[in-house]
């Protein structure tokens, strides 16, 4: 945990990618999300894996019950994201690599954009992600109405666009004031934004 605290304070940016499986391109089948997050160098912090149930990824799709786990290379717990069934709003709640409940990810809702709250453990609202409707792959954060850093959706090709839902983003952060658990509140904000909106655009599915 220790080290992607370390390279969001250093480098202030994370690339979040999506690992697509060659069954999945070819077929159109939803498999469970893989993601790797490095520096944009390219050296590598953490590793992420869904676990979910085949059916619920084919018939509720997007808005499955899943858990995603994280690791070091080394193996060792980061994170867990894990979020129930949802008809409209989802709600990803996050726990540290020792299993202590740290915060959640709420959608809201908002006539303005695509809307999020970041919330500790006991609810208090920390910060905001602000989607605007013409700007669908960026998401700013915002901290007491000061942009403090954005996840942003980057063109994968024409190929992955088209036929798969394998994305990647940069997770830019405009301050080193950040402690562990809101670090890792912000790592888990990047998985939200791909489940939330981009689960199945391969299939041009909204």
């Amino acid at each position: 945990m220790e080290s992607v605290m370390t390279n969001l304070s250093e480098h202030q940016e994370l690339v979040v990618s999506q690992k697509v499986e060659s069954f999945e391109a070819f077929t159109g089948l939803e498999t469970q999300n893989r993601y790797s997050v490095s520096t944009p160098d390219g050296v590598p912090l953490v590793y992420a894996y869904e676990k979910s149930s085949l059916l619920a990824r084919m018939l509720i799709k997007k808005n499955r019950p899943l858990v995603i786990h994280a690791v070091d290379p080394d193996n060792k717990p980061v994170l867990t994201a894990s979020r129930s069934f949802f008809f409209v709003l989802s709600h990803l709640h996050v726990q540290d690599g020792s299993g202590r409940e740290i915060g959640s990810l709420r959608r809201q809702i908002s006539i303005r954009g695509r809307r999020f709250t970041i919330e500790d453990a006991v609810g208090t609202v920390l910060a905001e992600i602000h989607g605007p409707f013409l700007r669908p792959n960026t998401f700013m954060i915002y901290k007491q109405d000061e942009e403090i850093g954005r996840i942003t959706k980057q063109w994968s090709g024409i190929g992955r666009e088209m036929f798969t839902d394998a994305d990647t983003f940069r997770l830019e952060m405009e301050t080193t004031k950040v402690d562990q658990d809101f670090g890792l509140l912000m790592l888990a904000s990047a998985f939200a934004m791909d489940l939330d909106f981009f689960e199945n655009s391969g299939s041009n599915t909204p």
